[in-house]
């Protein structure tokens, strides 16, 4: 009998095939399990997201000095209260010379919006004149007291929902500092002895990947920032704070982050009437090459000295895979979905590949403890 399977299971086309379906039936139950857990479990508690994102950044970003100075000696409480005071202070500081620039650049900008989108509109009529198009214009519809009330209700609602993200954000991110280590042996507790080691094993190679991203991203994202609003006003783009602002925030989400920050500094170059800076080039044409060319070249230096070193190589994914990830996390949570689409993908790559290389084997070999690391 042992021969009859050994004959059936041992050509290596069979064994690649039930390879290949048990990798499948176990993604398709990942799937399965993945769609019931936010139907029913995370979409109704969707508000708790956006500050429980920001709460995990500031954790991955300041946790490994927390960590230092407890291995220093110094008690974790304290660790976690002189690195959040230092870390708000530094904010602090930073935010109150550059609010004060970018409101006003963002009055400027609101401003001159009206006229901005008057010329490119004129611009895109003129493009579809060649073809024949004409772009029937839509009449504002008048705007009675409850449509104005219902607009102030909402945008008030936004302005709230922000200050409770970034307010409860740091200060869930504080708890989970000081408790971390509680928390880990508590999850710790839950899982199975003799699976504890391998399940240790896969939750440090995500959490390097996710820390990795995390802080990678947000320093790439802040050099973006600095570097692109200095090369814009070199160059005389107005609003160049606000310009490189919405570029080194944008470039939290891959490759589709760069590429709105470059239209809007093309946007603006090609519908300014005004200059300045070193080189103050013309309106128009030269200033929209000047502002492309500075962004281009900041990508440049990201994609290929900074992102490999700094972000790391652990978290490799096609750029396919990422932005069909993009427009999923877009689609189910927005902006915040998009942010945790790539730390999200690249989870399930390494759990995958765990599952690959430790289950996808036929015929099935005898289950074999993981091996523990030797106690100091």
């Amino acid at each position: 009998m042992e021969d009859d399977r050994n004959r059936v299971l041992g050509p290596p086309y069979v064994a690649r095939a039930a390879r290949w379906g048990i990798v499948a039936w176990a993604a398709i139950g990942l799937l399965l399990v993945a769609y019931f857990a936010y139907r029913y479990v995370l979409y109704p508690v969707r508000i708790i997201f956006p500050p429980l994102v920001v709460a995990l950044i500031m954790v991955y970003l300041l946790n490994p000095i927390v960590s230092g100075l407890e291995r220093r000696g110094v008690r974790r409480g304290w660790g976690s209260l002189i690195v959040y005071v230092i870390f708000l202070a530094v904010v602090g500081t930073a935010l109150s010379f550059l609010v004060p620039l970018v409101a006003t650049q963002v009055q400027e900008f609101a401003e001159a919006a009206p006229s901005i989108f008057r010329d490119v509109g004129r611009s895109v009529q003129d493009v579809f004149d060649q073809f024949g198009v004409q772009l029937a214009p839509t009449a504002p519809a008048s705007e009675s007291v409850l449509d104005f009330f219902g607009r102030l209700v909402s945008v008030t609602g936004t302005i709230l929902n922000v200050i409770l993200v970034f307010v409860l954000g740091p200060i869930l991110a504080f708890y989970l500092l000081v408790d971390l280590p509680k928390v880990r042996r508590g999850i710790q507790a839950l899982i199975p002895a003799r699976r504890r080691d391998e399940v240790q094993h896969v939750g440090r190679k995500i959490g390097q990947a996710i820390g990795s991203f995390f802080r990678g991203q947000l320093l790439v994202a802040l050099f973006v920032g600095i570097v692109s609003s200095i090369g814009l006003w070199v160059v005389g783009l107005p609003f160049w704070a606000l310009v490189g602002l919405v570029s080194g925030l944008f470039n939290l989400i891959p490759l589709i982050g760069p590429i709105i920050g470059t239209l809007l500094a093309v946007l603006v170059a090609t519908t300014t009437e005004t200059s300045g800076g070193v080189l103050a080039l013309d309106p128009g044409l030269p200033l929209a090459l000047g502002s492309a060319i500075v962004l281009l070249v900041v990508q440049q230096i990201d994609n290929h000295i900074l992102s490999p070193n700094i972000v790391g190589r652990t978290v490799r994914l096609h750029p396919v895979t990422v932005m069909l990830g993009l427009l999923a996390g877009a689609t189910l949570l927005g902006l915040w979905g998009m942010l945790l689409a790539v730390p999200v993908m690249a989870s399930v790559k390494i759990l995958m590949l765990h599952v690959w290389d430790t289950r996808g084997t036929w015929p099935p070999s005898p289950e074999e403890p993981v091996a523990s690391r030797p106690s100091p």
